[in-house]
């Protein structure tokens, strides 16, 4: 294999664990879309391409994206005091319990298969092992970054995948919320993909003791889930 070949041997595994194949259970969730469309009244491609540019978007420059970094990067020093540190603070973060248990449901997902996929690998029996134990909250995010740092995955290419399946999933979820078409439901992601370089690189200027993102509106949103009269999702 010569040089190039090696540098981009983590491609194939990133289609696989990046895949809508991949069973994590993302397809039952909407991650607090559905009662916030319902409450902004939410009908067509534009509406989403509004809530990525509004919300999703600026949550994951602000929140997700950096922690994400800030979780690999404390794998890498095998600082797992750090990680663990940083799973708690994302769960504090994702207060409103609906969108908090679908964060773990899809963790505690992606967690099973990559054990079973990469049996040999310290990094995933030592982050599962906390997890069995209840010291980790087992939260999506830090199993991604396991696996982005797992996979040998560039910082860059990781950031966007990230950011890339955040999208996705409300694209996807849009299609039975909105009633749009599944072609609305691409334009808007084209749409929202268009400014993710963006959103990777302002999260790359966040700090720790300034990573977040506040919407209490959503956030109460989501939280009026549990007792809707009627739902698509799980959460």
């Amino acid at each position: 294999m010569d040089e190039a070949d090696q540098s981009a041997a983590w491609v194939p595994a990133l289609l696989q664990v990046s895949d809508p194949l991949f069973p994590t259970g993302a397809y039952a969730h909407s991650m607090g879309l559905e009662q916030w469309a319902a409450t902004c009244g939410y009908t067509s491609g534009d509406d989403l391409m509004k809530f990525f540019q509004q919300h999703a978007g600026p949550a994951l420059a602000r929140l997700e994206l950096p922690y994400l970094r800030l979780v690999r990067d404390a794998i890498v020093l095998e600082d797992w005091s750090t990680v663990l540190e940083l799973d708690a603070e994302i769960d504090a973060w994702k207060w409103a319990n609906e969108i908090r248990e679908a964060s773990i449901s899809q963790g505690r997902g992606r967690l099973r298969l990559l054990k079973k996929l990469w049996k040999s690998s310290p990094e995933i029996e030592i982050y599962a092992d906390a997890f069995a134990l209840g010291k980790a909250r087992g939260h999506h995010l830090v199993v991604a970054a396991l696996q982005f740092e797992l996979l040998k995955v560039p910082s860059e290419a990781a950031l966007m995948t990230y950011g890339y399946q955040s999208l996705a999933n409300y694209a996807s979820a849009s299609i039975k919320l909105l009633r749009i078409s599944p072609e609305s439901a691409q334009i808007a992601l084209a749409a929202g993909l268009e400014q993710l370089n963006g959103w990777v690189a302002a999260s790359k200027l966040v700090k720790r003791e300034s990573a977040g993102w506040f919407a209490p509106a959503f956030d109460i949103s989501s939280a009026r889930h549990a007792t809707a009269f009627s739902r698509l999702f799980i959460s």
